[in-house]
């Protein structure tokens, strides 16, 4: 049998990796590892961008919740009584309370403000908080301004939001059942006057208002950030007032119970609860709200021409919400918007007058 031959050199050669193989190889696997690291970090941010939606959208729906259930709590204790306790001539339905819708007074294009009294049961004292039926004078409305005023003292930095800020009276300072009484020799039309200036001054809500400058003892706090527009819009069932212009006959958003509720005949309005109030809010993520976060206390441009003109006519409501979801979505901007009727459940409604 033949002796075996060791391989040639040449043989031995062809059986090994040559130095460009392994650098093409090693490129190679560079080149699919920096893919794969790509898709995994593109998957992880793809992640954590739906979990921080879901979690802001989550948060926004429970504040918002929370304001819908406030608000359904909103009462009046209406009465039918004289006109003038000294003077009586007529009786008119009355209240010791009042209920408004007015348009935002930071900026019409934000919507409306709320302001209405509840049963809250919130006092200064701790002890008399289970006390049931303690009456709160309550506000919701869109601000735009910085944190500092309610952040904890420990944090740096500031955050321009917008914000959905809601107004909580403790029981001890509501001052809405400060009505002038009628004083001796006064003429029946000089009471009704005194009367109806002291409901048309609301200066009862002032504390709780929009106008209220915000602090860590102040009654008005954030609820829900980058909340934009907050559309409240008084109504009566949608089977008696399908297009929801009933209690609204000048057009705009606006109720206020005590408007012209000293007059004869009084308005359908007066001294009553509007049966339902449909609740819209727009809420921009926290990505968007950051991304145009510039530091300055003036609102971002983007947001305030596509808020522009809107939210002040019962008529344009569907076209105005439609207009600015087109605006935000051209500039890129993720947004949220929360619908619901609220129920007013002390409502009594009645058309008598």
């Amino acid at each position: 049998m033949p002796a075996r031959r060791p391989p040639s050199s040449a043989s031995r050669k062809r059986d090994a990796f040559t130095l460009v193989e392994l650098l093409a190889a090693t490129a190679v696997f560079i080149l699919l590892l920096g893919i794969i690291l790509a898709v995994t970090d593109s998957v992880s941010a793809t992640i954590r961008h739906a979990t921080a939606g879901i979690e802001a959208q989550s948060a926004s729906r429970t504040g918002f919740d929370l304001l819908n259930r406030n608000l359904s709590q909103a009462t009046l204790n209406p009465y039918w009584d004289y006109d003038n306790p000294l003077a009586p001539t007529v009786y008119l339905r009355q209240s010791d309370l009042q209920f408004i819708i007015r348009q935002n007074t930071q900026n019409p294009a934000y919507g409306q403000e709320v302001y209405f009294v509840a049963p809250e049961a919130y006092s200064k004292d701790a002890n008399l908080r289970s006390t049931r039926g303690l009456m709160n004078a309550c506000s919701a409305f869109v601000q735009f301004g910085g944190s500092k005023p309610f952040q904890p003292a420990g944090i740096s930095g500031e955050k321009y939001r917008y914000r959905l800020m809601v107004g909580q009276q403790p029981t001890e300072d509501l001052t809405v059942f400060n009505k002038p009484a009628r004083t001796s020799g006064q003429t029946d039309a000089a009471y009704r006057s005194s009367v109806q200036s002291y409901w048309d001054q609301a200066k009862w809500l002032d504390a709780v208002s929009n106008t209220t400058t915000t602090n860590a003892n102040s009654p008005v706090t954030p609820l829900i950030d980058n909340v934009i527009a907050f559309i409240a819009w008084p109504r009566l069932s949608s089977a008696e007032d399908p297009d929801g212009k009933q209690l609204t006959p000048d057009g705009t958003f606006s109720y206020d119970s005590q408007n012209s509720a000293m007059t004869t005949p009084q308005p359908i309005t007066a001294n009553q609860l509007p049966p339902v109030v449909d609740v819209t809010m727009v809420v921009i993520s926290e990505a968007a709200a950051s991304r145009l976060d510039r530091g300055a206390s003036s609102p971002p441009q983007e947001i305030e021409a596509a808020l522009a003109g809107k939210f002040s006519r019962v008529e344009n409501y569907q076209t105005d919400l439609d207009a600015l979801s087109k605006a935000l979505s051209d500039k890129g901007i993720d947004f949220k918007i929360f619908s619901t009727a609220v129920p007013l459940r002390e409502s009594r409604w009645s058309r008598a007058q």
